[in-house]
């Protein structure tokens, strides 16, 4: 991967980011009370994620191009610990969300099986 293809990809990612914690805070209201708390550290966490990533950008971009070759193994693997770190928060995100819709409904216990 290129300086300048991993410098777009970076932006891509970090602008992604930024709209879906915007999203997730505008939807915080919606929020199944016992899911709140688990909640707002999955948004704590996404924003450290972000962070992270913008300070590593900073980092990557005051390396010369001709050492570019040198970081880059370093730079596609904190690219890749953040993808999957932002996977695992969403999914735990996602999963509040669902404990609002089934918990306020009916009981899971029986929803697997067939009548």
């Amino acid at each position: 991967m290129k300086k300048e293809e991993f410098k777009q990809k970076t932006y891509d990612v970090l602008n992604e980011l930024a709209d879906y914690i915007t999203k997730l805070e505008d939807k915080a209201g919606e929020i199944a009370e016992d899911a709140k708390e688990e909640y707002r550290e999955r948004l704590k966490n996404l924003k450290e994620i972000k962070n992270n990533l913008s300070a590593k950008l900073e980092e990557y971009e005051q390396v010369a191009d001709s050492k570019w070759d040198v970081v880059k193994d370093s730079a596609v693997n904190f690219f890749a610990s953040v993808a999957d770190a932002w996977k695992e928060n969403f999914g735990k995100v996602a999963d509040a969300f669902k404990k609002e819709k089934t918990g306020d409904c009916c009981d899971d216990a029986d929803a697997d099986t067939p009548d």
